[in-house]
């Protein structure tokens, strides 16, 4: 509100982080509402964080059909590279330019079929197919989507358990 936006401002410069700018910004509004440190956001609190703190995508990302980049394995159509999931426990290790390219997995599954018809002589091709991912640089990230899925199907389990 236009009555705090003074206050604020001057404050603002002498805060060192967004936490501490938030935190200013929380207090004043509360004392103003009359109501204790200890309450609950309201409305409005939750709209400002999610205006500024939030990350924001482009409009375009969205709506447009292709812009499909949230989905997992889909691939890139400028740059070729694959969208994996992120193992959230390594995120600060998680390099976006070290991901696998639909040029460089093909280059993979193309040198492993010539070894791996040898290894598996007695299998047919779709079975030995399913599984060449595995030797590729994507295994790792369909790993954790895995895990992530056999997450869901537990916490699923779970739920019908105690609905039963």
């Amino acid at each position: 509100p236009a009555q705090h936006r003074e206050a604020l401002q001057s404050e603002f410069p002498k805060k060192k982080d967004s936490v501490q700018r938030w935190e200013v910004l929380r207090g004043r509004l509360e004392r103003s509402r009359g109501r204790g440190a200890t309450a609950s956001p309201s409305y409005a609190d939750w709209e400002v964080m999610l205006q500024f703190c939030f990350p924001r995508l482009d409009i375009n990302v969205s709506k447009g059909l292709g812009h499909l980049l949230k989905s997992p394995f889909s691939v890139h159509p400028k740059t070729g590279r694959i969208s994996v999931p992120l193992d959230l426990q390594r995120l600060d290790q998680f390099d976006p330019f070290a991901v696998p390219t639909i040029t460089s997995l093909c280059h993979e599954l193309d040198t492993t079929g010539s070894d791996g018809e040898q290894e598996e002589g007695g299998e047919t091709e779709p079975k030995r197919r399913a599984r060449d991912y595995k030797r590729t640089s994507l295994a790792p990230f369909v790993r954790v989507f895995e895990q992530f899925v056999e997450g869901l199907e537990s916490a699923r389990r779970g739920e019908r358990r105690r609905q039963s």
